[in-house]
Formats: C-alpha cells, sequence, structure tokens
C-alpha cells in the first residue's frame, strides 16, 4: 500500500480501553457520544472536584505563588467547580473531598517536588506501517522534577485502597510520550478510617524497553486495525463479558437487554448527546 493510502488513527487511553472491553461500548461512547442523561456519578464528581484543586494548587506554585497561598487558591477553585458542577453528591461527600484535603497538604507540607506542568495534552505519532499511522494522545496530569528524573504524576482518588497495576494503557502511553519507564500514582484515599501516610501514597510504576515496544509496536497497532474494521464494516459488536464488572454494571446494561427493534428508545430515554470526546475536555479519570 502507497504510503499516501494510509490510514490514520488517533487514539488515546479511553478510547483503547474501551475498545479493548466492547466495541459497541466504543461506538456508543465515541463514535454517536452518547452520555448519560442523570449526568456523572458521586464518585465522578468527586475525583472532579480534587483535580481540580490540585490543577490550580499546582499552577500557582509555578506561577510563583506561596505554598499557603497556592493551597488556598486550589481549594477555593475546588469550592467554585463544586458549587456549579456537583450535583449527584451529597453535602456530607462533599466535606469529605474538602477534609481529605486539607489533611492531603498538611500530609505533603514538606513536598519536594517541583512542578513544570499541569493538565496538558501530549500528543506525538508513535506507530507507523504500511496500513496505518497511530498517533497517540494524553492529558497530563502534572509533570513533575523530583530531583531524581522528571515523569508524569497520575491523580487517582478512591474509596477504597486498591493496589496498582502496571497492565494500563494510560501509564504505558504516558511513558512513550515521554521517553520515560515511569509513572508515579498520586493515590488520594477518602476512607475516614485510615491513617494519612495509608491514605495518600504515591507508587511509582516502573517499565522496562521490552513491554512499552510491545505495547506500541503490536498491542497499540492490532486494536487500531480491529477499530478501522469495525468502523469499515459498520458493526461494533457488543462483548457481553464486559456488562458488569468490579465497579458495577456499565450504563448500556438496559440498551443491551432490549430488543434490537426498541434499542434506539432505551437509547432516548437514557442518554443525551455530548461534546465529541477529547482528552483536553476530561475532568475525570
Amino acid at each position: 500500500m502507497p504510503p499516501t493510502d494510509r490510514k490514520n488513527v488517533v487514539l488515546d487511553a479511553t478510547i483503547l480501553s474501551t475498545l479493548m472491553s466492547c466495541a459497541r461500548l466504543t461506538d456508543f461512547r465515541f463514535n454517536y457520544n452518547f452520555i448519560s442523561i442523570g449526568g456523572k456519578s458521586n464518585s465522578l464528581e468527586m475525583g472532579s472536584i480534587v483535580h481540580t484543586i490540585l490543577e490550580r494548587y499546582y499552577k500557582a506554585v509555578i506561577d510563583g505563588k506561596s505554598r499557603t497561598d497556592a493551597v488556598q487558591i486550589g481549594m477555593n477553585s475546588g469550592k467554585v467547580f463544586s458549587d456549579e458542577n456537583a450535583n449527584n453528591s451529597s453535602p456530607e461527600e462533599l466535606q469529605l473531598v474538602f477534609n481529605t484535603m486539607e489533611q492531603y497538604f498538611d500530609h505533603y507540607k514538606n513536598d519536594f517536588w517541583v512542578p513544570l506542568k499541569v493538565e496538558y495534552v501530549e500528543r506525538k505519532e508513535v506507530y507507523v506501517d504500511d496500513e496505518i499511522r497511530i498517533g497517540w494522545k494524553a492529558k497530563i496530569d502534572v509533570l513533575i522534577d523530583t530531583n531524581q528524573g522528571i515523569y508524569s504524576v497520575d491523580h487517582k482518588t478512591m474509596k477504597q485502597r486498591r493496589d496498582t497495576v502496571s497492565l494500563n494503557n494510560q501509564f504505558m502511553g504516558q511513558c512513550v510520550l515521554l521517553g520515560t519507564n515511569k509513572v508515579i500514582i498520586n493515590k488520594i484515599g477518602f476512607q475516614t478510617t485510615l491513617k494519612p501516610n495509608e491514605k495518600f501514597t504515591r507508587p511509582t510504576v516502573n517499565y522496562n524497553a521490552a513491554r512499552l515496544a510491545e505495547w506500541r509496536e503490536v498491542i497499540l497497532p492490532y486494536y487500531a486495525k480491529l477499530m478501522l474494521l469495525y468502523s469499515e464494516n459498520e458493526y461494533w459488536p457488543p462483548n457481553y463479558t464486559h456488562c458488569e464488572n468490579k465497579y458495577g454494571k456499565c450504563n448500556f446494561i438496559e440498551v443491551c437487554e432490549a430488543p434490537p427493534n426498541l434499542r434506539e428508545d432505551e437509547i432516548r430515554r437514557l442518554f443525551t448527546v455530548g461534546e465529541r470526546w477529547d482528552p483536553q475536555n476530561e475532568e475525570m479519570r
């Protein structure tokens, strides 16, 4: 195939991970842009507030503000965001977010990290062959100088403790984009029964060159070409093993359970058309 006939595909971790889970879900979310009428879950809302607080905090630090002022700027921004966007969280849940972040800033009051960039999107061509050219896109929460290297940091909020798994498209994609072999996870727990050193942790995920090469040169092009096949055939098959997982049921489960001739009615009842997906507009991971 001549180079001019190559197919161009741009992926990010959300699209790739969804494609790996279920093609029909990928079609609904990224081709039709269906979003739930009910809005975000309270967990997503709480996580979005934390991301807002940290974004404004790190931007203030980069702008030369004192740590005390930067913390206040972050907390105030979180409250404004909460007032405008938190529709599915109770007052108690919202208060838990701000109490948690006060504990977080106190726990890391002697933090030595130097933030370089905050909430920005990286995009780069990461694979090309005779058939396809793949661009990878990622939103970086914060790029940090740790005095031992410059790495991306990903904020993760959680209501219960979970182990960090390295089989993660987001983490591997960030390493490939930035030319590093490590990602730092900034875990922030909402548990009230744990001590700060137990619910505020920063584990690192390390990769060797062979694993990153496999992801970039084998796994990524396989799924990119599979997505093109679904698109060309105009059929995105469901994967019933993804309908229910440890995080709950798929948002579209009622659509898929309906007879084919009634699925459009279920979609109109439960979903609306949102903005086209773009990591730049992402508020919650």
